[in-house]
């Protein structure tokens, strides 16, 4: 039972890595068994759905270590501000160590199968953990709800674009730009 866990968590991971580098298009079941070095029947045991399922079940996997990240953070009552500035960074890192090919891998599926009909449900269950979390830590903070909500909100999709565009420019700078236009609206309200 080992093994079989292990090549099914390895397809997974191979497949939402794949995402953030080539997009749906891009993440072929060939691809995602070569990258994980797994069998050629191994897709049809593991995810009867095919495809579909493979590329679902890695989107919904890689959305819930954001949000365990963003949860564990608000949970133990950290700042928004620094909530937000630790998404940044990941970001920055990541596209820093990719020589610029790894986005966000939930932004690429949003961009490209939105409408899908597998896809798109997850992505807009993601985003809206996401957004749920980082308002949750806003509402903490002292914000009142719609406009926790609409803050971040606006974070996640001012994040999403300066990754866009920091993989087209190959600079990170739109990131940072991102995190300073929106720190001052993560801060605790003046009384």
């Amino acid at each position: 039972m080992g093994s079989r866990t292990d090549t099914r968590s390895r397809m997974i991971a191979s497949a939402a890595l794949l995402l953030r580098e080539h997009g749906v298009a891009g993440t072929t079941v060939a691809r995602v068994l070569d990258h994980c070095r797994g069998p050629r029947g191994s897709v049809g045991f593991h995810f009867p759905g095919g495809r579909s399922q493979l590329l679902t079940e890695a989107l919904g996997w890689v959305g819930a270590l954001v949000s365990g990240q963003l949860r564990q953070g608000v949970d133990v009552g950290v700042a928004p501000d620094v909530l937000f500035r630790g998404i940044c960074e990941h970001y920055r890192t990541q596209l820093e160590e990719s020589g610029y090919t790894a986005a966000c891998p939930v932004w690429a599926v949003a961009q490209e199968a939105y409408d899908d009909p597998d896809l798109g449900p997850v992505v807009a269950q993601v985003l809206d953990d996401w957004i749920t979390l980082l308002a949750r830590a806003l509402g903490d903070a002292g914000h009142d709800n719609a406009s926790a909500t609409d803050t971040a909100t606006l974070c996640i999709a001012t994040l999403e674009g300066a990754i866009t565009m920091a993989r087209i420019r190959r600079t990170t700078r739109p990131i940072t730009l991102a995190y300073e236009a929106m720190a001052p609206r993560l801060a605790r309200p003046r009384a």
